[in-house]
């Protein structure tokens, strides 16, 4: 079987926690195993290079693997790095071959991602350094990087020439050999500093003060123990960096005053940085400020209803949390939540506003809702059905061009028809017709249509009846005839005439029905047949015309079986409506009825009405959708408001190209009608959509019209997608980056030299006065209305609702409270005799107590009825976690640990002794001793693990059981949760994949070749803007074991909407919408892992004979290996370890073998420690180590885990 890379991952650490940055990623060639060398060689390809520090893990973990010498070569398709990287992964190759130190002790600067660069002023050291770098380029080459290495001889920084200034001071050019600007204050106050956006900061200067945020800091320690402060400052457009030393004054405690978040004012000069090869700025004073911050004053606050946060996939960029507390600063009363297609945010959204009302007089409200894609569920392949065999039918087929988009306020140029009978053009007809507007510029280039070939043509009102009588009864066939029919019926109508009623075929839609393709122009369509498309004379309506004929006849072909138009209109089915062009709506819950309401329709688009293909690539493609009907059903119940969204509904759709009496008919299906600023639909005028700002203007009067007459509430919302103005650009990365399958944004322009002249629209957060600015238009009194009356009338309305249960919801199997006791207790006597020793019997019935009382007890019973299971099909199970702490649990036989004291207990005659006082740390360590009553050979047992680390003091906390199945029994372990639940009562954890830090940088270097502004960023803008990107919703996925039960007399959709993990319809198992960490203190989640520990020990069993319960735990020659090799009986003078714990898991790193050989384990309790200590950031180095080498404690008696802290507690202070 064929080795995938995801497959690698997972055996060598299940969930493997760097996975995102694998994602994509290949073996170019299979992995080849040369057995005399003992080497395995890999060959990678990745979609970005590594962090150095997940290399480095993957590294080591793949070698802990494999036992053997790595050798692996990576290439990347996204070759961008950083310094900070690159030096990192350079320092790793110097630590293994010191003699190319060189590399190490001179700060080398990246230059166009290209060279990587070293200036070094000596002369002896310059000549090593040239003729070694092939050796650290070829490994940078072999861990992805392009780069070569350049050496230069360093030359002194030029000193910078001062300008004084006689006036006010202002930024004077000196043009030296190098470009700088200088200053040079008339007094040394503060005041004289020049003040400066960084984004003006292009060349070196001195005498000038910039102000804004603190985003990063780092401090590094240099040789002679003095520190060096980097500090990244932004303002609202820009970035840099400052830099400052400890020296003097500036002690390593000032340099630590600046901390991330701090909003500063920094007075200094500008310098090159030679390292870095970037401007810095080296401050002579900071002073920390007050934040300016954008407030709102107004005396009566508007309500934002339309809100997209982090969790609208590669769009929104702000996590729900900041747009509450800045709603909230500003004194607003509500706001709402309304991601595209998702609700994952509304956990957060509940927890945050509990956290601030906490803090508030008035509560605020959360408002709850969703953008969805609405559909209808079939294609519309034939208006006006009537049985007319397709074989019999006269046909017209014909097409217009027009002077726009919009049959309202547009005009057709031209008309060209051809009458088909029998599969035979028997006539033809071309007119220009005379518009009463100018042809705008776009359509003439389009078309090739001007004002010349229409200055001596007919009006359209003088050519209807040419028209009329050329299409007579016809059926009329049209490429796009929503477009087409319906233009030409409004020009009818506009000059008095009755539309025409004629059978309609729609092409367009037939070719969605008929064939499966990316796209369905006409000219796709065409030469899918064979037939000639000449794009330079196409979009003329004859030639058009002419063409569609041709392609039509041909797609008659395949419609053999279709015998009239009735029969053409059913060629659909289920799926349909994944053809159908999607909508926007917008849905708000009214109270919790209308919660679960929504749920159901999550659930709906994210399964039943899901929209996927197949991608080449392997990604599926998929659009969550929803049927109008299934809205429809639900809104009847009155516990949703629907409304018509932004510029992508329908509603805007079409005011923009239909009449008034289509646009009140699509009306009436909303509650409320929303309008965004102009500059939200300024684009659609820049790409000519439009034809200008007053006609746009048209548009929304159109709706406010229409609004008015069907009795519709209107309200202005934002469409907000982030919170500041200073975040669009962050944005601006997202819509020119690809998401996963390759999908584009939809505000993406794919033609170069119009992207990059492309601003996107504005959608920040506004203030009520920003907002009633924006609708000044309408008039002081109507934009009031909308901005304030209406969206406070609107929140009104909406009760307050908590996505998020307040308690646990546990699933219930009748009796398993008394059999989990019945188990319990038939297993202490088993073990401990008929008359339980006190300290058993005490333990046990308050673990009972607890674990019952809370209703806990059906996650002990089913995970006894799984480990049982597993067991009885030959399969061993290992426990891990806390879950060892509950003696309940081992009497349950879910976990082999036993939590009580250190002691013996005789199988045969059930003597016991315990070891209460401390004196024996684990009952692993005990020696094997004779029963005094009967002989026996006992052996210890017991660890000392108390309770309270489970489910705490108060026994309140949801039980996390993990489980380790084998990998070949997961499947089944899984399934039979289904069998004891039901199938619709169990699903997979869900979670969310986010953008992390190295993708980040990814999207941002390719948005800066999207826009044609390579280089032309300094770093620290870049690391801004990577920083911005992160936490964005990629994708979703699920818990590698993680199952949620919910309970049977409830609906999964009290809890959290359904889908498929990463939208696969092929996965099988459906997911929770919501990430379980959401909703883990309202429903049970039984972890139920695959782990290849059990398969090999089943593999072990079967080989040896050797029951693996059986063997002992003190066995001193296997002890020994963790401090020695002898027990080994290996030829030491080859063995390149102390210690034997080289192929050991979690003992085999390089890290935990050092700690080995440090301390020199005896025992199993040292182990523990070990494990513990070996575990987490900060608490071997720089902590435990330090305290044992300075002789302030031993191995033995320091803290090694949280559990050891109660555990000296309680035989120490409290004993006492």
């Amino acid at each position: 079987m064929e080795l995938k890379l995801i497959d690698l991952l997972e055996r060598i650490q299940e969930n493997y926690p760097d996975k995102e940055y694998f994602e994509g990623g290949v073996f170019t060639q299979k992995p080849v195993y040369k057995g005399r060398e003992n080497k395995l060689e890999i060959d990678l390809s990745l979609e970005a290079i590594l962090p150095y520090e997940v290399w480095d893990i993957f590294c080591t973990r793949l070698t802990t693997l494999t036992k053997c010498r790595l050798d692996m070569t990576i290439s990347a398709k996204q070759s961008a790095s950083d310094i900070l990287n690159v030096s990192k992964y350079v320092h790793h190759y110097v630590s293994l071959h010191p003699t190319f130190k060189v590399f190490r002790d001179f700060l080398p600067r990246l230059e166009e991602n290209k060279y990587l660069i070293y200036s070094i002023g000596d002369d002896h050291l310059r000549e090593f350094a040239i003729q070694n770098k092939h050796e650290v380029q070829g490994f940078l080459k072999r861990c992805g990087f392009c780069l070569e290495i350049l050496v230069e001889e360093r030359k002194p920084t030029m000193s910078i020439q001062t300008v004084a200034v006689k006036e006010e001071p202002k930024p004077v050019k000196v043009y030296e050999e190098k470009k700088a600007m200088s200053f040079k204050p008339k007094k040394k106050g503060l005041d004289q500093y020049v003040p400066f956006a960084i984004h003006d900061i292009t060349e070196e200067c001195h005498g000038i003060r910039i102000k804004g945020k603190i985003f990063e800091t780092e401090i590094r320690t240099l040789r002679n123990e003095k520190d060096i402060q980097m500090l990244w400052i932004a303002d609202e457009q820009d970035a840099i960096v400052m830099k400052r030393f400890e020296r003097g004054a500036i002690t390593k405690e000032v340099l630590r005053e600046i901390q991330t978040g701090d909003y500063v004012v920094a007075y200094g000069k500008v310098e090159y940085d030679n390292f870095t090869r970037d401007l810095v700025f080296m401050p002579d004073v900071i002073e920390k400020v007050a934040e300016v911050k954008r407030i709102d004053d107004a005396e009566e606050k508007r309500v934002e209803l339309h809100v997209h946060t982090k969790l609208s996939e590669m769009d929104g960029v702000c996590g729900i949390e900041e747009y509450i507390e800045t709603a909230n600063e500003w004194g607003m009363n509500a706001i709402a939540c309304t991601d595209h297609l998702v609700v994952q945010a509304f956990p957060k959204a509940q927890h945050k506003v509990a956290a601030i009302n906490k803090k508030r007089e008035t509560p605020f409200k959360m408002i709850y809702g969703i953008e969805m894609n609405m559909v209808d569920p079939y294609l519309q392949i034939v208006r006006n059905v009537k049985e007319i065999g397709l074989e019999e039918g006269t046909y017209c087929v014909f097409d217009l061009e027009t002077t726009g988009l919009s049959s309202r306020f547009d005009h057709i140029i031209e008309f060209g028809g051809q009458i088909v009978k029998d599969r035979t053009c028997i006539k033809s007809l071309q007119l220009f017709i005379k518009p009463p507007v100018p042809i705008p510029a776009h359509i003439v280039e389009l078309t090739g249509i001007s004002e010349e070939h229409v200055r001596n043509a007919k009006s359209f009102a003088e050519c209807a009846n040419q028209i009329l009588d050329f299409i007579g009864d016809s059926i009329l066939v049209a490429h796009n005839a929503d477009f087409d029919y319906n233009f030409l019926n409004s020009e009818l109508v506009r000059i008095g005439r009755k539309p025409l009623d004629n059978p309609v075929i729609d092409t367009l839609d037939l070719a969605r029905s008929m064939q499966d393709r990316k796209g369905y122009r006409l000219g796709q369509i065409a030469r899918s047949y064979g037939i000639r498309y000449d794009e330079d004379v196409a979009h003329r309506a004859d030639y058009d015309a002419e063409v569609l004929a041709n392609t039509y006849m041909n797609m008659l072909n395949d419609l053999k079986h279709i015998q009239n138009l009735a029969a053409l209109q059913d060629m659909q089915n289920a799926r349909s409506f994944t053809k159908v062009r999607a909508k926007h709506v917008t849905i708000l819950v009214k109270n919790a009825a209308g919660l679960k309401e929504l749920f159901e329709l999550v659930t709906l688009s994210h399964t039943k009405y899901l929209s996927y293909s197949d991608k080449s690539t392997g990604n599926i493609v998929a659009e969550p959708r929803i049927l109008r009907e299934e809205i429809e059903k639900r809104r009847r119940n009155g516990n949703l408001l629907i409304g018509s969204s932004c510029l992508n509904g329908e509603v805007f759709d079409i005011a923009q190209t239909r009449g008034e009496e289509e646009l009140l008919k699509v009306m009436q299906f909303y509650d409320y009608i929303e309008l965004q600023p102009l500059g939200n639909y300024r684009h659609l005028v820049e790409r000519d959509s439009i034809e200008s700002m007053d006609r746009l203007k048209e548009i929304l009067r159109s709706i406010v019209e229409a609004a008015k007459k069907c009795g519709k509430r209107i309200i202005a919302s934002g469409d907000v997608h982030y919170v500041h103005p200073n975040e669009k650009m962050i944005r601006d990365i997202y819509i020119s980056s690809q998401a996963i399958g390759g999908i584009r944004h939809p505000l993406y322009i794919y033609n170069q030299e119009k992207r990059r002249k492309f601003k996107s629209p504005d959608q920040h957060l506004l203030t009520t006065k920003e907002m009633l600015k924006e609708f000044a238009w309408l008039g002081e009194k109507e934009a009031y209305t909308y901005v304030v009356t209406n969206t406070n009338a609107i929140a009104d309305m909406i009760e307050v609702v908590k996505p998020v249960k307040d308690r646990l919801y546990p699933p219930d199997i009748e009796g398993s409270d008394q059999k989990l006791i019945d188990i319990c207790y038939e297993n202490a006597h088993k073990k401990y005799g008929p008359n339980l020793p006190d300290i058993v019997e005490e333990r046990l019935k308050r673990e009972l107590d607890s674990i019952i009382g809370h209703g806990f007890y059906v996650v002990y019973y089913i995970s006894h009825l799984l480990v049982k299971k597993s067991l009885n099909d030959g399969y061993l199970v290992g426990s891990r976690g806390s879950v060892g702490s509950s003696f309940v649990a081992t009497m349950a036989e879910i976990t082999e640990v036993n939590p009580l004291a250190p002691h013996y207990v005789c199988p045969k005659c059930h003597y016991v002794k315990f070891f209460t006082d401390g004196s024996v740390a684990d009952g692993f360590d005990l020696p094997d001793i004779q029963c005094p009553n009967c002989g026996e050979t006992i052996r210890g047992d017991g660890h000392d693990i108390p309770f309270e680390t489970f489910l705490g003091f108060e026994g309140d906390k949801v039980p996390d059981i993990d489980l380790n199945f084998s990998g070949d029994y997961q499947p089944t372990a899984h399934a039979y949760t289904k069998e004891v639940f039901g199938e619709d009562h169990v699903y997979r954890a869900g979670t969310i994949g986010t953008v992390a830090t190295q993708t980040a940088f990814g999207y941002v270097k390719g948005y800066q070749e999207e826009m044609g502004i390579e280089g032309g960023m300094r770093n620290a803008q870049v690391l801004r803007l990577a920083k911005g990107c992160e936490g964005v919703k990629r994708t979703t996925g699920q818990h590698p074991g993680g199952i949620i039960v919910i309970p049977l007399d409830l609906d999964v959709h009290d809890f959290t909407p359904v889908q498929y993990p990463a939208n696969n319809p092929n996965a099988d198992w459906k997911t929770t919408h919501f990430e379980f960490h959401d909703i883990h203190d309202n429903v049970l989640k039984f972890d139920i892992l695959g782990h290849v520990d059990p398969t090999a020990m089943r593999m072990l069993q079967r080989i040896s004979g050797v029951d693996p319960v059986t063997i002992p735990m003190n066995d001193p020659e296997t002890m020994s290996i963790f401090s020695k090799v002898d027990a080994l009986k290996i030829d030491t003078s080859k063995a390149c370890d102390k210690t034997g714990a080289a192929g050991l898991p979690e003992f085999g790193t390089k890290f935990v073998r050092g700690i080995l050989e440090l301390t020199e384990p005896t025992t199993f309790d040292e182990l523990l420690k070990i494990s513990g200590l070996s575990h987490g950031t900060d608490v071997w180095l720089g902590n435990a180590k330090d305290l044992i080498d300075q002789n302030i404690c031993t191995l033995k008696s320091v803290i090694g885990c949280r559990d050891d802290i109660m555990v000296y507690l309680l035989h120490g202070v409290f004993a006492a």
